[in-house]
């Protein structure tokens, strides 16, 4: 106990002399005693009492931003759903827009060629190196599909089956350089026949080939299937003359036509299941063995 003193007599020493003068000033003067105490801990408490209320004031601030931000995450969350749902609803009305107009143009297809034989078929893809002029059928030889059946769309013919697989078929439109057929002017009754080009095909038209220089076609007329084709039904619409040119025989001309049939969005079709096998020979001579 001596040595501990001894080690620390000098912080005893002024221990001791604190409370000492701390009792005189409560002896000479009783009443500032509160005084002095409630000075001496309001400089002690005060800055603790404004440490502890800004530290308070921080958490409070941080509760109250995560709150928020759940409230937002809660918020953004719940407009993403109602954002989903409306873009699923807006997606099921326009496929049924789309199914609807797809119906109508096929019933108005049928109604227009209702003295034929016909069955609906849908686009279902197109080769990639051949856009509007070769497309892919839901029909094949299961459905009684067969090779040179004529393919009618929205405005007419829209082109001819190739070639035929049990659940599908692809087709040529009549753009296509592999695509003929014999034509007429439905205003005039004047001949010819479809034969395309790649450069025409490219610009989206066909050639009208084989027009006598006497014919009175013009351009905006109507260029309709003709009585001798071998494969085509009579009178189903082709396409609208452009322009006419003479060829260098001096003989004949040739016609541009533009399909009637909007071949860049075509979804789906017709294929007439009649399919006329014997070639038939015209009047002046030509064989028109063209398609």
């Amino acid at each position: 106990m001596i040595e501990l003193f001894g080690r620390y007599r000098r912080s005893f020493l002024l221990v001791g002399i604190f409370f000492c003068l701390l009792a005189i000033v409560f002896t000479v003067s009783p009443a500032a005693a509160p005084m002095f105490v409630e000075r001496g801990l309001s400089r002690v408490i005060t800055p603790l009492q404004r440490s502890a209320s800004t530290g308070i004031s921080w958490v409070q601030d941080r509760f109250s931003t995560v709150s928020d931000n759940r409230q937002l995450l809660y918020e953004n969350q719940r407009l993403q759903e109602q954002i989903s749902n409306l873009l699923i609803e807006n997606y099921r009305l326009r496929q049924a827009g789309e199914d609807n107009a797809q119906l109508s143009a096929l019933l108005e297809i049928n109604q227009r060629y209702a003295q034929l034989s016909t069955i609906g078929a849908r686009v279902i893809g197109a080769n990639p190196n051949d856009w509007y002029h070769r497309f892919v059928l839901n029909r094949g030889t299961n459905h009684g599909i067969t090779n040179n059946m004529p393919v009618l769309g929205d405005g007419g013919l829209v082109g001819v089956v190739r070639r035929v697989l049990p659940n599908s078929s692809h087709f040529v439109s009549v753009i296509d350089s592999d695509f003929s057929a014999a034509v007429m002017s439905s205003r005039t009754g004047d001949i010819g026949e479809i034969r395309n080009d790649i450069r025409l095909m490219q610009q989206g038209l066909m050639r009208m080939d084989r027009i006598s220089a006497a014919a009175e076609i013009v351009p905006g007329d109507i260029i309709v299937t003709s009585t001798h084709s071998s494969i085509f039904p009579p009178s189903i619409r082709v396409g609208v003359v452009e322009s006419i040119h003479p060829n260098l025989d001096g003989h004949t001309r040739y016609a541009l036509i533009r399909p009637v049939a909007n071949l860049s969005n075509i979804d789906v079709v017709s294929i007439v299941t009649e399919v006329v096998d014997d070639a038939v020979t015209t009047t002046d001579g030509h064989n028109f063995i063209t398609e």
